[in-house]
């Protein structure tokens, strides 16, 4: 049997049914290509620059199926198809159609040569006759897998070229359509899944994208670009653990530069700062020049603290191009970070000219101006973003949700230090209505809000109905122990936690409310114990910080001043840019009246970053007033009280230094206040022991300013 009677017999079975079997195809491609020269010499005609025409017609049958004339037509049109791209002829690729239509002619059942002839149409942007050549087939054969594979390509092609939203739409939606079908024809193919995937999460569909995605690596457990995709799901919505997770699957052979630096970002989001430093280098080490890399590289310096190497990185990027304003963004950041404000808005407004619509440059110039005290200019900033990223009908992508809650969780946060409480729960709610990946989060902003603003009851409420909303939401049900605790049930509010201890990492978190909860109590032995687990389930030195402060203001609080020094100074030695951790050790050396000189720079230290900072401000005016400089003290005090003005310490301190100065009558009226809002103040160490101290203090004085103003007295 010669190679052209075999290929005889399969045009008379008919062409196979590639789409369930592509490897098909590759066999009867590979068949063509050595019986080719045979063919009427249609090559060697071919080899010539200008190809000449080829006379077929010695060689037609007048047979209504003929397989020997549907095979030499089927040839004839792949060969000038081929020659039509090689020459980009649009004759060649006319004659190509005409030899397909020849081919059918002789044997019309084919579904094979319709498919071929529907991706040629698509080829040269007959676009209506390729989808009617490619439905045509699917009417015939429901299940024809290379009619689905034509059309979900053709319809997610004409996404990238269409402008029209309508027309965009519903080539999504048919795009997806085809790949689902390819997807239930052959749940192993991977491809087909993740292109599905990758639709899903167009349409925001991203549960179905995950569904998806996990279907892949079902199929194919270690396919890279399965593995890739479902990272950059979980990473988009903030899962970063997981992205890390499936990310180091991928064997290190396999990793890019794109894929390390993806791996990187995830140990940065996931506060594994030396893990994303390390990966970073092995990215750069691969490809130097990528300044995106090296970007994100000193970001995650930036981050764990290594802040001249950061520098330097970014110093290097701006000598090769002193116009990169994401750059000149980093370097603002990184000012600002050490409290260089002045350098900071000089170079936010170097990123804002050469990155006119960035939304990262006016969020980072709000923070600059809030924290300088300027909350009128740091809200106009976040109020243009809040309305820049409002999107009609609410619809937003997982991303344009993540940062419209950053800005709108900056601007309520801002409007709540100002007091302007209905404001902040008014902004908050727009971050609820985001969806379930932001409502969570909105509902304990707005909880904390009412809080905040002596709303115990409205607190209460709001969170017992959130946490019916989302009720594996655990950050909802720690606040609603901490509401409990402050309205002194705090056996309930620790019986509540308890419950929710479960032995994975997640109980840190636990722990921590479990010492917090117990030390405002008084309960030391409990919250030292609690405070410990804590620390066991923080193994990042950056979540060490936190713990070992809590430590350190327990030890404080039972006046173990030695040990409550030892933990400041080691968060101060993983961080010296600790704002919080200066300021305690400072002010607790102050209200003892040690080393006045070294707790007045641990205090100045805090307030250069964090200049606008009451509580500081206060730690500030109180150590000068331990060491008799008023002059120095009257102004930190007084701008304190304004800054935090239901604040009972700061009242009582700004009392004391009115009384030494002679201003009684203003010394009476501020421990008035500083008695008035100590029972409503939270998580205050202003007690009840202090009030009593503080209001017998204020009986002596109006009883001595009582004898003085007294016409019967005499010195």
């Amino acid at each position: 049997m010669t190679a052209l009677e075999a290929y005889a017999i399969i045009f008379q079975r008919g062409f196979p049914k590639e789409g369930r079997m592509q490897t098909t195809r590759k066999t009867i491609l590979a068949g063509i290509s050595l019986l080719f020269v045979g063919a009427a010499g249609v090559v060697a005609a071919q080899k010539a620059a200008e190809p000449a025409p080829v006379n077929t017609t010695q060689q037609e049958s007048t047979s209504a199926s003929d397989p020997t004339r549907a095979y030499y037509h089927f040839m004839l049109a792949r060969r000038f198809r081929e020659l039509a791209g090689l020459w980009n002829r649009s004759d060649l690729a006319d004659r190509a159609v005409s030899e397909y239509k020849q081919a059918l002619e002789a044997d019309p059942d084919s579904l094979f040569l319709r498919v071929e002839l529907a991706e040629l149409y698509w080829r040269v942007r007959r676009v209506g006759d390729a989808v009617r050549e490619a439905e045509a087939v699917l009417k015939v054969e429901p299940d024809y897998e290379d009619a689905h594979r034509l059309l979900a390509r053709l319809y997610w092609h004409n996404l990238g070229e269409t402008q029209q939203d309508k027309i965009a739409k519903d080539s999504l939606r048919k795009a997806i359509v085809h790949l689902e079908a390819l997807t239930r024809i052959n749940p192993a193919d991977t491809e087909s899944w993740v292109g599905l995937a990758r639709l899903y999460k167009l349409s925001n569909q991203h549960d179905k994208a995950e569904q998806a995605l996990t279907k892949a690596l079902a199929a194919e457990p270690n396919s890279r670009t399965a593995l890739a995709d479902l990272a950059q799901l979980y990473s988009d919505r903030g899962d970063y653990d997981q992205a890390v997770g499936l990310l180091k699957k991928i064997p290190d052979s396999d990793k890019d530069p794109q894929l390390l630096g993806m791996l990187a970002f995830g140990y940065t989001r996931a506060r594994d700062y030396d893990n994303a430093i390390a990966t970073y280098e092995k990215a750069l080490a691969l490809d130097s020049e990528n300044q995106e890399i090296r970007r994100a590289y000193a970001e995650a310096l930036m981050s764990g603290n290594k802040l001249d190497a950061a520098r330097k990185q970014i110093e290097e990027i701006l000598k090769a191009d002193p116009d990169d304003g994401p750059t000149h963004l980093r370097l603002a950041q990184l000012d600002r970070q050490e409290g260089l404000y002045v350098e900071a808005r000089k170079e936010l407004e170097r990123a804002k000219a050469l990155l006119p619509d960035n939304a990262e440059v006016p969020l980072e110039q709000a923070q600059v101006e809030d924290t300088l005290g300027n909350q009128d200019k740091a809200i106009e900033l976040l109020q243009g973003l809040v309305k820049q990223s409002e999107r009609p009908e609410g619809q937003y992508t997982v991303a344009e949700a993540n940062n419209r809650a950053i800005f709108l969780e900056r601007l309520g946060l801002i409007y709540r230090s100002e007091e302007k409480y209905d404001q902040a729960v008014a902004t908050f709610r727009q971050v609820v209505a985001l969806g379930k990946n932001q409502a969570p989060r909105g509902e304990a902003l707005i909880i904390e809000t009412f809080r905040l603003s002596r709303q115990p009851q409205k607190a209460l409420q709001e969170t017992e109905d959130a946490i019916q909303k989302f009720p594996e939401d655990r950050a909802l049900r720690v606040l609603r122990a901490t509401l409990e605790a402050e309205q002194g049930r705090v056996p309930q509010a620790v019986e509540h936690l308890q419950a929710m201890v479960n032995g994975t990492p997640a109980d840190r978190e636990i722990y921590i409310s479990l010492a917090q909860i117990n030390s405002q109590a008084k309960r030391y032995p409990e919250a030292e114990a609690a405070v410990r687990k804590a620390l066991e389930l923080s193994p990042k030195p950056d979540d060490q910080e936190y713990v070992l402060f809590l430590l350190g203001s327990i030890f404080e609080r039972q006046k173990k001043f030695d040990l409550a020094e030892e933990q400041f100074k080691k968060v101060l030695t993983t961080n010296p840019l600790n704002a919080a951790a200066s300021n305690y050790l400072g002010y607790m050396l102050a209200d003892r009246g040690v080393r006045l000189d070294e707790s007045v720079g641990y205090i100045k230290k805090a307030l250069e970053l964090e200049p606008n900072n009451g509580a500081y401000l206060d730690s500030l005016g109180w150590a000068y007033f331990k060491m008799n400089r008023y002059d120095l003290a009257g102004p930190q005090l007084e701008k304190a009280a304004r800054l935090i003005s239901n604040d009972p310490t700061i009242h009582e301190h700004l009392g004391h230094l009115y009384l030494q100065i002679g201003k009684k009558v203003e010394a009476e009226q501020e421990w008035e206040r500083a008695l008035k809002e100590w029972p409503l103040a939270l998580s205050s160490d202003f007690d009840a022991d202090q009030a009593a101290k503080l209001r017998k203090q204020l009986e002596d004085l109006k009883l001595r300013t009582a004898k003085e103003k007294s016409p019967g007295r005499r010195d």
